[in-house]
Formats: C-alpha cells, sequence, structure tokens
C-alpha cells in the first residue's frame, strides 16, 4: 500500500506541486485555528494514515496549540480538539453541534443498499434516534442481557483456549484474539454456535477494518479495494446465515439474537446484512487488539501475571465444578481490570473518531465553521505527563492511586451521549478470556521487541508468538 501510495504521489506531484502554488493563498484570518491544510487534495492525510498517530498529533499540538489545531484528513477539512477541555466540550455538544460523521471510504463500505431515490437528509435528532433505536431496541447490551450472555463468553473461551492451545508449547496469541472476539460475535449477534463459520472470515474482517480509514482508491493494491472485496465476501456470508435464519423462524425457532430481531422487524436484507456486519465490525479490533496486547504486556511481567492469577483463582476457587462466571464474578476482577485499562491507555485499540460541525461554533477563540470535521483523540492524553506519571511505564496500580479518575482525561470508550455502546461487552468478553487463560496457563513472550504494525489497527507482525506452560 506505501509503495502505491508512493509511486501516485511522485507521478503527480509536478500537478500538485503547481496547483497548490497557483491556488494557495495565506490563510489570514485570525479566527480559525492554527494549523496547516497541507498540500492540495491530500492534505495531511499521508501523515495521519502512515505516521504514528500519538506523533501526528503531539507534533501539531507543540507546533501550535495544546487545545486545537486544523488540518485536513481523508479530503476534509478538520478541527482537532486535544486535551480534557476538549473531550468535556465535544462530548457535552453532541447533536447541538456536532453530529456523527464517518469517513468516506467506511460510508463507501457499509452502504451497498442504496434506494433508487436517495431519501431527504434526515435531521440530526432524526439520526440521533434511529442509530440508538438500532443498537437499543432488543436491550441486547444492556447489563441484564449481557448477563444472560456471559455463559457463552465462558464457553467460547475455553473452547477456543483447548482448541489453539491444548497440547502445544508455542503459539500465536492474535490469532487466537482475533478468533475469540469474532467467535463471540457469532453467537452473540448472529445465533451461529458454530464458531469455525464466522472466524474463517478473519482476514475480510481485518481488510475492512484497515480500509475504514483509508484514501477511496479502488484499484488493485490499495486498502480500500482490498476492504471492498473483502466486505463483498462477508455480505455473502451472512446473507447465507439471513436465509438460514428466515427457514428456522418459519419453522418456529426462538428469536434470541441481533439479526433475528432485524428481521422479525421488518428490516430489507441487504440493510439488515450491512448494519449486522458494521456491528461485528465495530467490535472486532477492538477486543481482539486490546487482548492481543495484554498477552504481551502480561506474559513480559511475571509479578502482575501472579497478581492477576491469584484474583482469578480466588474466583475460581468459589465455583462448584462446572460452573461458570456470573455478573458478580466480573465486578471481584478488579485488578484485572486495572491491567486491562492500563493496555488500552499504552496501546488504543481506537484512537478517536469524527464528527461534523453542525452550525459555526467557538473554541479557545477559534471559529470552526459549519461542514468542518471535528476529531476527537485519545493520544492527546493516554501519553501525557500532566495526567499520567511516567506515561511510558506500564502501571496497572495508578489507576488505584487515582491517575485517569480526573474528567475527560482517561475515555478509551468515548464519552457523552455516544460513549462505545458496547463497553460492557467488550469488558465483560475481555475479562472472561482471562479469567480462562490464566487458570490454565502461563506465557512468555518469545519476540519482545517485534515490529507492531498497523496504527489505526495496531497488530504484531508476527503475530505475538508465546511459549506456554501448563499448570
Amino acid at each position: 500500500m506505501e509503495a502505491i501510495i508512493a509511486l501516485i504521489i511522485s507521478l503527480s506531484f509536478p500537478l500538485l506541486l503547481a496547483v497548490y502554488a497557483f491556488r494557495r493563498r495565506p490563510e489570514n484570518n485570525p479566527e480559525f485555528p492554527p494549523g496547516s491544510f497541507g498540500w492540495p487534495i491530500l492534505g495531511e492525510t499521508i501523515g495521519f494514515l502512515f505516521g504514528k498517530p500519538e506523533k501526528f498529533v503531539h507534533d501539531r499540538m507543540k507546533k501550535y496549540s495544546p487545545e486545537i489545531f486544523k488540518t485536513m484528513i481523508l479530503g476534509e477539512k478538520t478541527a482537532v480538539i486535544c486535551g480534557p477541555n476538549g473531550h468535556k466540550f465535544l462530548f457535552s455538544n453532541e447533536q447541538k453541534l456536532f453530529t456523527a460523521f464517518r469517513p468516506h471510504a467506511t460510508q463507501r463500505l457499509f452502504r451497498s443498499y442504496q434506494p433508487k431515490t436517495p431519501p431527504p437528509q434526515p435531521q440530526p435528532e432524526t439520526v440521533r434516534h434511529e442509530e440508538a433505536a438500532m443498537i437499543r431496541q432488543p436491550g441486547f447490551l444492556k447489563p441484564e442481557a449481557l448477563a444472560r450472555f456471559l455463559g457463552s463468553m465462558d464457553r467460547t473461551a475455553r473452547e477456543l483456549l483447548r482448541d489453539h492451545f491444548e497440547g502445544k508449547t508455542e503459539v500465536r496469541a492474535c490469532p487466537l484474539a482475533k478468533s475469540f472476539t469474532l467467535a463471540l460475535s457469532g453467537r452473540f449477534f448472529l445465533g451461529i454456535d458454530n464458531p469455525n463459520r464466522i472466524t474463517r472470515l478473519i482476514s475480510y474482517f481485518d481488510d475492512v477494518t484497515l480500509g475504514m480509514h483509508s484514501m477511496v482508491l479502488n484499484f488493485p493494491g490499495t486498502a480500500f479495494y482490498r476492504a471492498n472485496k473483502a466486505a463483498a465476501a462477508i455480505r455473502e456470508e451472512l446473507r447465507r446465515v439471513v436465509r438460514e435464519k428466515k427457514e428456522a423462524m418459519q419453522s418456529g425457532a426462538a428469536i434470541r439474537d441481533i439479526l433475528s430481531h432485524m428481521m422479525t422487524a421488518g428490516m430489507p436484507e441487504n440493510e439488515a446484512v450491512d448494519k449486522i456486519m458494521g456491528l461485528v465490525v465495530a467490535g472486532y479490533s477492538t477486543v481482539a487488539t486490546t487482548i492481543t496486547f495484554l498477552m504481551k504486556y502480561v506474559g513480559e511481567r511475571p509479578e502482575i501475571y501472579r497478581r492477576i492469577r491469584a484474583e482469578q483463582m480466588e474466583i475460581a476457587g468459589r465455583k462448584k465444578e462446572g460452573e461458570g462466571l456470573e455478573w458478580e464474578d466480573m465486578q471481584k476482577m478488579k485488578y484485572s481490570w486495572n491491567v486491562i485499562c492500563e493496555t488500552m491507555r499504552l496501546t488504543p485499540p481506537l484512537q478517536g473518531t469524527f464528527r461534523e460541525a453542525l452550525t459555526d461554533f467557538t473554541y479557545a477563540g477559534y471559529t470552526i465553521p459549519r461542514g468542518w470535521k471535528v476529531y476527537w483523540t485519545v493520544s492527546s492524553t493516554n501519553n501525557n505527563s500532566k495526567y499520567f506519571e511516567d506515561p511510558e511505564k506500564f502501571d496497572p496500580e495508578r489507576y488505584d492511586r487515582g491517575e485517569g479518575s480526573a474528567p475527560y482525561t482517561y475515555v478509551p470508550f468515548g464519552g457523552g451521549p455516544r460513549t462505545c455502546p458496547g463497553k460492557e461487552y467488550a469488558r465483560l468478553a475481555i475479562l472472561a478470556f482471562l479469567h480462562n487463560v490464566v487458570k490454565k496457563y502461563r506465557w512468555e513472550v518469545i519476540e519482545p521487541k517485534e515490529k507492531v504494525v498497523g496504527d489505526m489497527m495496531p497488530t504484531p507482525q508476527n503475530g505475538l508468538p508465546i511459549r506456554l506452560y501448563h499448570i
């Protein structure tokens, strides 16, 4: 991908330079945030996508302002709002000043169903209620529903650990994390009790995730081209699931998953397929990435492993033979959750998200015009020594000392009305996996300095090889 982008840039550079020199005018309007829109068309997209996200943000915070700067990424003039004050301002003004915005690549990937006549653009309030209804209507992400699904999470973790780890001394942790995450999604969202059916599509889900934040260049070799093909393959499998669901429901099968509820509500097949694919993708990379780096950080720190195992074995010791995890057990995993929080701070599974300005507004003395995009990112606080002492250190105990508890300094799931609705699902899934893996295994990271590739979806280059010790 990088080679192709470099070739495109090199071939078009003279033209871009001429356009840039001819059209560029100094922006003397002091009301706009400081910063640069970069090159015409490309803007600063290359640095945003292929540089380190933290470096992209920190360099511009230092150069322009620690509160806000302007840039142009993915074809959009964008204001990047930084720090806890910026997070508070954005999260507190959802649907007043901002509405959700998905990058153009994401829009293309998840809009295969298009009516012949485009419907009128809904008003922001309508958008908010439609999105909320899609996710919350069946109640699957509410605590009471997740409590009922906890047994399946526990069972899925045991099954996959048995299939991937049993009898082995060296394995790769990253593929297991992806298999676990997709197996859960198959059971939870689709009602599929065959883990292999969805997990065989792992490479397709990887391609879609990477393509969501890419330039819309639809020819072989580009991230978007691969994502488009992968999305088509996923849709085809989901359509087969829909047909099977229809037959099962006609035979009186119980409605226990989100896909079945969508179909019962009369949602068109293509729309249901697109929305269910969006839900699965939304929870895929975040959970899989966190589990992968959790295995890395814990495998490199024996003392932290021992403390996690002691906590988990105390919970397991109260169980009868064959009894699974329950809601009350998850609330007792306080140290384990601290370790997961520290994992997400050092390796965020989600860097940030975009909004669109609904109206002109002022922040930190600068004006952001209607239609500009607004980007918030955890990069402005997660590794900032103002909010986290010795921020490069992996220290789960910092949360017991109150670090990150100041409002809007630690927001791995966003905040405000658009706080990630899958936050509790992710918490339970990761804790269920951790509980089962430490009960039976100890591990060491074989390549501590293994290169991490991809910034929007960080992944150990070789899949995080670990050496297993059966307990």
